[in-house]
């Protein structure tokens, strides 16, 4: 393209060495270096057997910009629509270096029927038009370089109100130090991901995710000696941290446990000197914190026969639109039809049979012609 030669580095284990040296540089010259687009996102439990990889863009001998993501070989996708896993040095030319860690997704997704970029939505401009793009609301966003009294002054008056009376009720907030305490949070998760209807986490690979500490934080909150609630945040250190989970006994949620574990985490964030808090989402209770709303954009490249994702894309936006005008039957028929070509499967997979691993440490270099 216009006689430019991309250039960058495919990896699917964490690197060592001067590719690990690099991509560390380019972590630090960024403005929002998260952990999932640093080196230790291969060590994640959760991404076990699920195809993770990085793409770096080259130029020189920098590293100017870093993308993760998962290949299930059907499947590629990089993030989501409230995590993002794209990061540039502030040096990189931002076009040259999307276009290359764009060039080296799709060698990547060589494969795959249906390939998912989320990106945040100031730089959606650069990614190339051949995908189509979905704009999403995003996440609110913290920045911690304001100091924790200027950020707890732009907490709503019910936020406010409900961290005092945390307090007041004796709740306190104390980071599990001990595999016992994970324990009994774990057993909180459970109970929670019930009531939530939401997929249990494996207590193993739960224990080794919380034991990740240079990247993962579990506060919990008690009160009258018996913990009720927890949050778990990840983060880059110096970089940005992110709001993971949380969890919560029912009969607790009176005492506010959830409103004060986010204000001990924004305080801690402050004191490790933490550059932003991502709380995950931009629903009501998020947005009290006061801060800003950053929108976010998903790139779909649909390269299955006959486009049958694009379809369902078409199929769920004209019900959406059309959904207050059309009885709710037609409106769940559409939503059938949607996930007949939602997500592709892999064939393995499908027949009962594990995908092979990817071989520990392919790494591949890639230049165009």
């Amino acid at each position: 393209m216009n006689g430019r030669v991309p250039s960058y580095h495919i990896l699917h284990r964490q690197p060592g060495g001067l590719i690990e040296a690099l991509w560390r540089d380019c972590l630090a010259d960024a403005d929002f270096p998260t952990h999932y687009t640093a080196p230790e996102y291969f060590l994640e439990p959760g991404f076990r057997n699920k195809g993770a990889f990085a793409v770096l863009s080259l130029s020189g001998e920098e590293v100017t910009a870093i993308l993760t993501g998962t290949n299930d070989g059907a499947y590629v996708q990089s993030g989501l629509s409230v995590r993002p896993q794209i990061v540039f040095s502030r040096r990189a030319d931002r076009l040259r270096a999307m276009a290359n860690v764009l060039d080296g997704l799709l060698v990547e997704a060589e494969s795959a029927r249906l390939v998912d970029l989320f990106v945040w939505s100031d730089i959606a401009t650069l990614v190339d038009p051949r995908f189509r793009k979905k704009q999403y609301e995003g996440v609110a966003m913290l920045d911690l370089s304001r100091g924790p009294d200027a950020l707890y002054r732009k907490f709503s008056e019910n936020k406010r109100r409900n961290i005092k009376r945390a307090i007041k009720y004796g709740v306190s907030v104390e980071p599990a130090n001990d595999p016992a305490k994970v324990s009994d949070y774990y057993s909180i998760c459970v109970e929670w991901s019930r009531r939530k209807g939401l997929s249990i986490p494996g207590e193993e690979e739960f224990h080794q995710t919380i034991a990740l500490r240079n990247n993962r934080l579990l506060l919990l909150a008690r009160h009258e000696g018996k913990i009720i609630a927890g949050v778990v945040i990840r983060f880059s250190p110096h970089g940005v941290m992110e709001y993971a989970a949380n969890s919560s006994l029912q009969n607790a949620l009176h005492l506010r446990p959830n409103d004060l574990l986010h204000w001990r985490a924004i305080e801690w964030g402050c004191r490790e000197g933490m550059t932003h808090y991502s709380l995950g989402g931009a629903h009501l209770f998020l947005r009290k914190f006061g801060g800003e709303i950053v929108p976010t954009t998903r790139h779909r490249l649909d390269l299955s026969t006959f486009r049958r994702f694009a379809i369902g894309d078409w199929i769920a936006d004209r019900a959406e639109q059309a959904r207050p005008l059309i009885p709710g039957r037609l409106t769940t028929i559409a939503r059938s039809l949607k996930s007949l070509v939602e997500k592709p499967r892999n064939p393995r997979a499908k027949a009962g049979h594990d995908c092979p691993p990817i071989p520990a440490g392919r790494i591949r270099t890639g230049k165009s012609p």
